[in-house]
């Protein structure tokens, strides 16, 4: 008998299983977002509505932060709800409110209604973004009504930026989006909404008339309305596979796409990410953002560093796995990476090579086109915001640029001047042509210590020197022989090609250097970790290490017998650890999330905090005090390996204890 339906895949079953267990485990409230495609479509009354009757039929309900903007309908619909408190947070020697979370925590009703989720929260307040607050206290168990508009989910917002022009500062990422149990659509039909905007229902009548000329005009609300329209449609074909799924009936969109998209340090690459995931998001594929380093290339600039962390930490806010690779040839490690991960299709940014770039090293997109078939490769032009840049303060810009340029400029006058005066010293026994030769020596040594820029400089310098001190006539840049021309282009030709190669291989040795010094430690590490004699030996050999490869101030933090946290080992002294930082980690313990600086969660901490975590249970708190300005996304990484291993291992012990 032929089967007409696709047998079940037994790791798609063990997957659906593993995510059931974890829902159950984690016994998260129940999240509700009423979705519109502009302000004014009755959102807010609409989630005012379903409380009322929520409240009718005896659920508790509470109104946490709604915000009514005057509208009198709003306005009655939320006089019978019980309405929690704000928070009062200074800023700017005014008294602002904000979701008092800590008070939802304590009232802990079974309903809280918590109005505007793409808020940015005032500066001051626990966490930067609304949706972390409902995040919070979603884990408590508290069911969360809330409201937004679809121009603030993370992926469309160029798409949005094509529509309007505006660019959207405040924006959710999907995954909230996607962890919510419920989506409702509230929809209003776009000469409705114009009308109540001009009656002075959604605004009054000064800012109305300066949205209708911006914002509200109409063929933006026609497109944003089918924008919402379509994602609604996406929600539906999700709600359907889902239970299909648990029904075990698994159809053709059983997919094994993989997509990989190339990033760099511009702000072009926002729009890639965001259209990767929406990629992914459709065909339902894994996803990968790759950022490739070339060997080739000078030292990043501060403000094309900023730029690429916020680049990376997009990626990963939007599902991606981050890749930080290095190589000579940056087509030749994509394909690489796309063969070995089993890529369907690469996304591309227009190469940004000029013309003469391309003719000497050649196009990185037509080199991936060519050595990746058959691949698929999508090269998408370049979004808004290509040329912003970070805004650096003046004073930081100018330490940068001496930064950068003086070493150079020290080491390669240096290394020349005292080239030139053994040149000078031995010109009665040498010919001339014989000088270059030695110059050469200097010009290797700058490349290598002060890298391209450096051994560039030594160029100049050289052909310059040689030319006055040894070429006829004597002190002079003129030349009276034009057989030396030749020798002065060789010069500045072997010159700037040593140079190059000389930073290259100083940029793979440093590479190789930190892998192996990573590794070594690891496995070191590792090692130590069995020879433990006991449990405080164990603590104070992981603080040891993490404080000597990363070089941070380390404190490890274990509950004692009443659950109260407590510093049992601490390396490094240059940071204090006050109480408020203690009552930070106790935060990260109960909520085994990361926080402090670096995060968006208490983030005007001087320390990052990590909670130890293993077997679904929260163990202790690591934190780490970074000397430098920002944490990059590759160190965030390398922290959070060394405290999975800590954890595992802190859990076998505490495990080992309880059965001796």
């Amino acid at each position: 008998m032929t089967e007409n339906y696709k047998r079940p895949d037994p790791d798609q079953l063990l997957k659906m299983i593993k995510e059931e267990e974890e829902k159950k485990e984690r016994e998260k409230g129940y999240l509700k977002i009423f979705i519109g495609y502009i302000a004014g479509v009755g959102k807010t009354y609409r989630m005012l509505s379903e409380a009322r009757l929520l409240k009718e039929s005896g659920h508790d309900i509470a109104a946490g932060l709604v915000e009514t903007h005057g509208r009198r309908e709003t306005e009655e619909l939320l006089k019978d709800l019980e309405i929690l408190p704000r928070k009062q947070i200074e800023y700017g020697g005014i008294l602002l409110g904000e979701l008092d979370i800590d008070g939802v925590l304590e009232r802990k009703p079974e309903f809280v209604l918590i109005d505007e989720l793409a808020h940015t929260d005032v500066p001051g307040s626990r966490h930067t973004k609304r949706y972390h607050d409902v995040e919070e206290i979603l884990e408590a168990g508290i069911n969360v009504y809330t409201t937004m508009n679809i121009q603030h989910i993370e992926s469309v917002k160029d798409i949005i930026y094509q529509i309007t022009g505006i660019e959207i500062k405040e924006t959710v990422p999907d995954r909230i989006i996607e962890i919510a149990d419920k989506i409702e659509i509230v929809d209003l039909p776009t000469e409705e909404l114009l009308q109540r905007l001009k009656e002075g229902k959604v605004y009054v009548p000064e800012k109305a008339e300066q949205a209708m000329e911006k914002f509200f005009k109409e063929r933006n609300l026609v497109a944003l309305r089918e924008l919402v329209l379509r994602y609604a449609t996406r929600w539906v074909d999700y709600d359907m596979k889902h239970y299909l799924e648990i029904e075990g009936v698994f159809g053709p969109w059983e997919a094994s796409s993989k997509i990989m998209v190339a990033v760099n340090s511009r702000s072009s690459s926002e729009k890639l990410i965001r259209l990767a995931h929406r990629f992914a998001d459709n065909f339902n594929a894994e996803w990968f953002a790759v950022y490739v380093e070339p060997s080739y290339k000078f030292k990043m600039g501060y403000e094309e560093g900023l730029q690429l962390e916020k680049n990376l930490k997009l990626a990963e806010e939007l599902g991606g796995k981050v890749f930080r690779l290095a190589g000579l040839e940056i087509a030749n490690e994509i394909v690489s990476f796309a063969k070995l991960k089993n890529i369907n299709l690469i996304i591309l940014g227009h190469s940004e090579r000029s013309r003469i770039g391309a003719w000497i090293r050649g196009s990185v997109v037509n080199e991936i086109i060519r050595k990746g078939s058959p691949i698929q490769v999508l090269v998408v032009e370049g979004g808004p915001g290509d040329q912003k840049k970070n805004k650096v303060p003046i004073s930081k810009q100018v330490d940068l640029d001496l930064k950068n340029y003086l070493k150079p400029l020290a080491v390669s006058f240096l290394s020349i001047i005292s080239t030139l005066i053994i040149c000078f010293l031995i010109r009665p026994f040498i010919e001339a042509i014989n000088i270059p030769m030695i110059f050469i020596i200097p010009i290797v040594f700058s490349g290598l210590i002060a890298g391209r820029k450096g051994g560039i400089l030594a160029s100049i310098m050289a052909v310059a020197f040689f030319d006055f001190f040894f070429v006829l006539p004597y002190y002079t840049l003129t030349v009276a022989d034009i057989r030396f021309i030749p020798t002065f282009i060789v010069l500045f030709a072997v010159g700037i090609i040593t140079s190059f190669l000389a930073d290259t291989v100083k940029k793979q040795v440093e590479y190789t250097r930190q892998r192996e010094e990573f590794i070594a430690a690891l496995y070191d590490f590792s090692k130590d970790l069995l020879i433990s004699l006991n449990i405080n030996d164990f603590l104070n050999r992981s603080t040891s290490y993490i404080r000597e490869l990363f070089d941070y101030d380390v404190v490890m933090l274990l509950p004692d017998a009443n659950g109260n946290l407590k510093n049992v080992s601490h390396a490094g002294n240059n940071t204090e650890f006050s109480d408020s930082d203690l009552g930070v980690a106790n935060w990260v313990f109960i909520n085994k999330k990361p926080a402090g600086r670096g995060t968006d969660t208490l983030s005007s901490s001087n320390w990052y905090y990590l909670p130890l975590k293993a077997y679904g249970s929260s163990l202790g708190v690591l934190a780490v005090a970074p000397n430098q300005a920002e944490i990059t996304s590759e160190q965030r990484h390398l922290i959070e390996s060394f405290t999975g291993i800590v954890s595992i291992a802190l859990a076998n012990y505490i495990r080992g204890t309880k059965k001796t």
